[in-house]
């Protein structure tokens, strides 16, 4: 191939060489655009669920928080209890967290809140599941209130509304 006086090579050439280069370029930076948006995608909180029952055990229960995050090394997630850490509204231990550390298949992180026992102001407090990193926070509510079938008694979780974040019926 012959180039043309003053060009240095196929970039600078005019015509179909020009073109496949800014493809090639347009290509990169859209690549690189899908990468760091997909880096920064906020966690979400999978479980638990609005209206999750949970089967009691004895006098303990257990509440699963799983979270999805793009940072399973980089991220926070607890509890509170009426917007107060866990071992500060049960500073009798009663209650506590249990991390249940990262798992790397999926993304997710989890923490489990314990109850060694369930008392009746258990179900006057607002439970709230946290999970945050570099890309932002998701954040749930939940009320616990028993159910009994006559033969064993079970526990729902029942996810209230977040007042901080925007009704999407209001527009």
């Amino acid at each position: 191939m012959q180039l043309l006086a003053g060009r240095t090579g196929l970039g600078s050439a005019p015509g179909l060489g020009r073109a496949h280069c800014l493809s090639l370029v347009s290509l990169l930076l859209i690549h690189c655009f899908i990468d760091i948006s997909a880096a920064f995608h906020s966690p979400q909180i999978l479980l638990p669920a609005d209206d999750t029952v949970i089967s009691k055990e004895g006098d303990s229960l257990r509440i699963e928080c799983r979270a999805q995050t793009r940072w399973p090394r980089l991220h926070n997630i607890y509890w509170l209890v009426n917007d107060t850490f866990v071992e500060d509204a049960y500073p009798d231990g009663r209650v506590t967290e249990q991390s249940g550390g990262a798992l790397a298949v999926n993304r997710t992180v989890e923490q489990t809140l314990e109850f060694t026992t369930v008392q009746s102001e258990d179900f006057r407090n607002t439970f709230t599941c946290v999970v945050q990193d570099p890309s932002g926070t998701d954040v749930k509510h939940f009320y616990l209130n028993p159910e009994n079938d006559g033969r064993k008694i079970t526990y729902r979780l029942t996810a209230k509304k977040d007042e901080r974040e925007p009704d999407p019926d209001r527009r």
